[in-house]
C-alpha cells in the first residue's frame, strides 16, 4: 500500500474505532514528533521534530512580522 491508499483508508477506519484505539495511535504519534532527533541546537543538544517544527514555525512568523536583519547588518554587528 502507498502513502496514499494508507491515509484513505486510515480517514475511513478513523470514524469507526474506539476512543482507546485513538489514544493509542495518539500516544504513538505523539511519541514520533517528541522523541526522534531530526536536528540539534546550536549548543549540540538533540532537537526533536516536534521542538524542529517550532522552531520553523517562529522563524516564519518572524519572518512576517519584519523581525530580522539582513545578512550584512548581522556581519557589521560589534
Amino acid at each position: 500500500m502507498n502513502g496514499l491508499e494508507l491515509r484513505e483508508k486510515w480517514e475511513q477506519s478513523i470514524k469507526t474505532v474506539d476512543i482507546r484505539f485513538i489514544e493509542m495511535v495518539d500516544a504513538l504519534y505523539e511519541g514520533y514528533f517528541k522523541n526522534e532527533t531530526v536536528a540539534y541546537h546550536p549548543d549540540g543538544k538533540p532537537m526533536s521534530r516536534y521542538e524542529y517544527k517550532a522552531a520553523l514555525d517562529r522563524a516564519a512568523s518572524q519572518i512576517e512580522n519584519g523581525d530580522y536583519i539582513s545578512a550584512d547588518d548581522f556581519e557589521n554587528e560589534d
